[in-house]
């Protein structure tokens, strides 16, 4: 779950397509910014130089792949 201290600097998306769609392990992420493990539910941030979705950090010692949702875009747009 993300928190924020100033709701003035977040808004809610005119795109929520880019946050409904799944994701795998290796593909491009959707943007820099916060994402969900759907297999354990933690949540981590991908920068802007990540190119690839890595392994769940939390749960990557458990065999399987997981997928990632797309949270929260970092943006420096005001």
């Amino acid at each position: 779950m993300a928190f924020y201290e100033n709701a003035k600097l977040v808004r809610e998306t005119d795109k929520p397509e880019q946050y409904q769609r799944v994701r795998k392990i290796g593909e491009e992420p959707g943007g820099p910014g916060i994402y969900r493990c759907q297999s354990c539910g933690f949540e981590d941030v991908m920068n802007r130089e990540c190119t690839k979705l890595p392994p769940c950090s939390n749960c990557s010692k458990q065999k399987g792949a997981n997928t990632w949702k797309f949270l929260v875009i970092a943006t420096d747009a005001a």
